[in-house]
């Protein structure tokens, strides 16, 4: 065993990992290495998956040059973790003995000083060898690393070549560097030609669509183009579109649908009781990722000649449902403030916009959540504000939603929730129809059809001094009340109605048993609609996914469950909480830990996966 270096032995580098390494604790005596499982190690390769697919011919290069010389070339990520390797017995035997393996951590808070994980620390290119390594185990090591940067100077990785250390040379750090510089520029030619031919592909889904509205959206719902004629059907100048989310003009759970699909194409409808839908067809690259969907408006007469059906945002067969919405259109065109009363989940945003399309308003439908909204923001973002109003405030000031929604309706949802000293200036706007921005004293006037909705009991919110009575009133012109789920007549069109989307989702016909029927009919649904949505779909990828059979039974309702009371049978939920944990534990055990193949089964994106196992760390799978 190589004896410890003096500090002047050591390269300044080196000086400063051997420092950090003390002051995390390191036991150079003693490692407690970090692996992963197999389903961690198969995520994090399929993450570098494009580095190794445009960088193959390069590492095999680099290995066939060293490998004479019991050399051995690794790639980790930028974790830290070793993802991939070439090399030999008997070197390759004695290198795993200390870790030096695909799944091991060898970041330098783990591995103390060596050439992967000081290159991650420094973001430079170093040279390690034998007794400069921190940890005593691995000072048998000569080890040479550089980083790999992705077109865009990205770090993903690090680029290791590691032998024995009697055969250390001081130029093999060059050849690595070099191999390592040849990898940023194959990955630069490939995303070149990659962005080529997806341009290729968009320029051909836009003439197809030659003469229809057209909307070109991203992978994160903005949109990033749009023609005159789909500007005019949003209600907004091109340039106010731009940039915008979907979720602006179009029903969230139709956006977040679109944007998990894998298919090529999907019918939406733009706004409720709208004659125009809107036919989506995502430009994908040749891993079938989706690089930019296009949205093409049809009107009836579109549909009519092309074979595509219209369809309806607003299922229902239920006659007390519909006399809501009936009243809803007939005094649409009238300028009374309206307030929409009902239980969460019971659709008041789909008859907010149903309100505003029946209108005949030419503006932009823009919605609030009054309840996300801090309480010192709100005046600003109904309101806005000047330049310089404020510390943060933006450099050129920021147009409220009141000025948003001019010419159009502006949805205030959980009015119940705003805070009381904003209900004074909300109150004023409605009276005087003019707003005035924080930090000015111009009032600038606006016509804004205003809807207000809540789900809570405002007449006692007045009694308890929460909420203003002359506000209470205004807002109440008019008002209408949306019965819950439980008292509709219509449970099993809108299960169907769910069923069909997720047909959709699956590319397969789904059947319901009709031992279903009598469990759902019986539960109460606090969720309302939302929470029948959730239930169908999740009992659909659990019969499909996880059973693997095209129909529904009470088995596949695992947020189901049924209590003795007595002699009575009882029908209760499990929380949204306990569901959501359950579905994702039975994908990760369903793909075997693999949380790329989890997320696949669960229909939602691999950030969003992690993204709550935040919330259930216990579901992590483990050494």
């Amino acid at each position: 065993m190589q004896t410890e270096p003096e500090r002047n032995e050591l390269p300044p580098m080196l000086v400063s990992s051997w420092q950090r390494c003390r002051k995390w604790g390191v036991d150079p005596k003693r490692v407690q290495d970090e692996l992963l499982t197999d389903g961690e190690l198969e995520d994090r390769r399929e993450r570098m998956h494009d580095l190794f697919q445009a960088c193959k011919p390069i590492l095999e290069t680099l290995y066939t040059q060293v490998r004479q010389s019991d050399f051995m070339v690794l790639v980790s990520d930028r974790d830290g973790y070793i993802v991939a390797k070439w090399g030999e017995p008997p070197f390759t035997e004695r290198a795993s003995r200390v870790r030096l393996d695909v799944g091991a951590n060898w970041e330098e808070r783990v591995k103390g000083t060596n050439a992967i994980g000081t290159a991650l620390a420094e973001s430079k290119p170093v040279t390690v060898w034998g007794n400069q390594h921190f940890c005593e185990e691995n000072r048998f090591l000569t080890c040479y690393a550089a980083p790999l940067y992705s077109p865009t100077g990205e770090l993903v990785g690090i680029l290791d070549v590691s032998g024995d250390a009697r055969l250390h040379h001081p130029h093999t750090l060059g050849m690595v560097i070099t191999a390592a510089q040849a990898c940023q520029a194959r990955l630069l030619l490939q995303q070149t030609r990659r962005e080529l031919v997806l341009h290729m592909r968009e320029m051909d889904a836009v003439m197809e669509s030659l003469g229809q509205p057209l909307i070109a959206v991203d992978t994160d719902g903005l949109i990033t183009r749009l023609n005159q004629s789909a500007a005019r059907l949003l209600g907004n100048p091109m340039a106010d579109c731009i940039g915008q989310p979907m979720t602006r003009w179009f029903d969230s759970d139709d956006v977040q649908a679109l944007l998990t699909k894998s298919d090529r194409d999907v019918t939406i409808l733009s706004f409720a009781d709208s004659d125009v839908s809107w036919v989506a067809k995502s430009v994908q690259d040749e891993r079938k990722r989706t690089f930019r969907i296009h949205l093409a408006g049809r009107t009836p007469a579109d549909r009519q000649s092309d074979g595509v059906k219209p369809v309806s945002n607003l299922v229902m067969d239920c006659p007390k449902v519909r006399k809501v919405f009936e009243l809803a259109v007939r005094i649409a065109p009238s300028p009374l403030t309206l307030l929409i009363r009902g239980e969460t989940g019971t659709g008041k945003d789909r008859l907010a916009r149903a309100v505003h399309e029946a209108s005949g308003r030419k503006g932009a439908f823009v919605a609030v959540n009054c309840g996300a909204i801090p309480a010192t923001l709100v005046e600003s973002e109904l309101f806005g504000y000047e330049k310089g109003a404020f510390t943060g405030a933006r450099k050129n000031g920021y147009k409220g939603k009141f000025e948003a929604a001019d010419g159009g309706t502006l949805f205030l949802d959980e009015i119940g929730d705003m805070p009381t000293a904003s209900q004074v200036a909300l109150l004023r706007v409605l009276e005087e129809k003019k707003v005035t921005r924080i930090g000015s004293h111009r009032p600038i006037p606006v016509d804004v059809r205003v809807i207000a909705a809540t789900h809570q009991n405002l007449e006692q919110a007045v009694a308890e001094g929460r909420f203003r009575a002359d506000l209470f009133y205004r807002l109440r012109e008019m008002e209408l009340v949306l019965p819950a789920l439980r008292e509709r007549t219509d449970l099993r069109l809108l299960a169907d109605h769910f069923l069909k989307q997720v047909e959709q989702e699956l590319g397969r016909a789904i059947k319901v048993s009709a031992e279903v029927w009598p469990i759902l009919e019986q539960y109460d649904w606090p969720g309302n609609l939302r929470e029948l949505r959730q239930v169908i779909r999740q009992a659909a990828y659990q019969a499909c996914l996880i059973r693997g059979v095209d129909w529904i039974t009470p088995q596949d309702l695992p947020t189901l469950r049924r209590e003795e009371s007595g002699s009575e049978k009882t029908v209760s939920f499990f929380s949204i909480d306990d569901a959501e944990e359950r579905a994702i534990a039975q994908a990760i055990q369903a793909a075997h830990g693999n949380l790329s193949a989890a997320a696949r089964l669960l229909g939602i994106g691999r950030t969003t996966l992690y993204r709550k196992l935040h919330k259930f760390p216990h579901l992590k799978p483990r050494c």
